[in-house]
């Protein structure tokens, strides 16, 4: 899973890999992968389970897909129906992967108290369409149990081509230095949101440039150690 909230813009690149060019033509190119967008806005809790002596809780909601957190909403203090209005916008490469929706009671300087949790299916959803979606929230020990529900929108848009392109149009501005550049699936996500957030194309080539400017290869080592300042803005 690949996952990106909006916050993720300002992380530095890591996992990308440069291989000299003795070495660079064994490197296979792997093709790129479907990439999607899942733009989900957490909007209110109703009839939350109450964790609290005075009858009431601190709910907060985390999402993972997986088995990795992808996001995590502000705790709202007291309120059994909480409304956050939150939006989260996530890139994932399967759908096979549910999201996983875990609502917990802060307690703070104590473990938090689990507060029920429910799936959705990203299979299920129809694609480039905003769906009003109801979240019933359950315990797997306890599943007779009403925990309350989760309401949200949630948007599921196929973003292959978007990565594609740019790729495509920094192969013809870096030309055969560009074959030396293997991007992990952590550097994609970084990547397609500075797509998202500025410019589809220009930025990435921009990127490349800057970053093949700045790395100093060391001839004749296995363990070579880069030093690669990228300025992305």
């Amino acid at each position: 899973m690949l996952a990106l909230p909006l916050s993720a813009v300002g992380r530095s690149l890591t996992g990308i890999n440069i291989v000299g060019p003795s070495n660079a033509e064994s490197q296979p190119h792997l093709p790129c992968p479907a990439m999607y967008q899942l733009d989900i806005v957490l909007k209110k809790g109703k009839n939350l389970a109450i964790r609290d002596r005075t009858g009431t809780s601190d709910p907060y909601v985390k999402f993972k897909i997986g088995g990795k957190e992808v996001f995590r909403s502000k705790t709202i203090h007291k309120n059994l129906n909480p409304v956050w209005d939150e939006r989260v916008i996530l890139l994932v490469e399967t759908l096979r992967e549910p999201l996983y929706v875990k609502v917990f009671d802060y307690d703070f300087g104590l473990q938090d108290d689990f507060m029920g949790s429910a799936y959705l299916h990203l299979e299920s959803l129809e694609h480039q369409r905003t769906l009003d979606v109801t979240l019933d929230l359950k315990d797997p020990q306890y599943p007779e149990h009403d925990l309350g529900s989760l309401e949200l929108t949630v948007t599921l848009s196929p973003k292959e081509g978007d990565i594609r392109d740019a790729v495509r149009h920094s192969r013809k501005i870096c030309g055969d230095c560009f074959d030396h550049l293997t991007f992990s699936p952590h550097t994609i996500d970084v990547l397609h949101a500075v797509l998202d957030f500025f410019t589809r194309s220009s930025l990435i080539s921009q990127l490349v440039i800057s970053l093949m400017k700045t790395v100093q290869y060391l001839a004749k080592s296995i363990c070579p150690i880069y030093s690669c300042n990228v300025n992305v803005f």
